[in-house]
């Protein structure tokens, strides 16, 4: 049983509730740079890489190619069964931005949609 992570202005904030979710799995894994964690340097994303990237189609599928590596050992671990990472260029709201849309199949069947804004130049 984990806790519950809510994000309120991309930015995550525990609730101390009790969650069967993966949500806060997702979270960490893309949110934190990977070698940051302290108890396994393998974990987290390299997403932070692209900060200064151009907004190119090329940074996007670098973008979904991070998100799948940081997300892999959920499904490793049995946690969820198949995990899709969707990763848009928005052109509408903000150009210097990438929209990251996770949707992940719990081991239970649950589905459970994740989604990141993302600043690049």
């Amino acid at each position: 049983m984990d806790f519950a992570i809510e994000t309120m202005a991309g930015r995550g904030q525990m609730t101390f509730d009790e969650t069967s979710s993966i949500m806060n799995n997702i979270y960490l894994s893309l949110a934190i740079k990977r070698g940051n964690w302290f108890f396994n340097p393998g974990f987290g994303s390299r997403l932070h890489e692209l900060a200064r990237a151009k907004n190119t189609e090329q940074t996007a599928e670098l973008a979904k190619e991070y998100c799948k590596e940081a997300l892999a050992w959920i499904i490793e671990a049995g946690r969820a069964s198949a995990i899709d990472v969707q990763v848009e260029r928005d052109r509408i709201e903000d150009l210097h931005r990438l929209k990251i849309l996770v949707t992940a199949t719990q081991a239970d069947g649950r589905v459970v949609t994740f989604e990141k804004f993302m600043e690049v130049v």
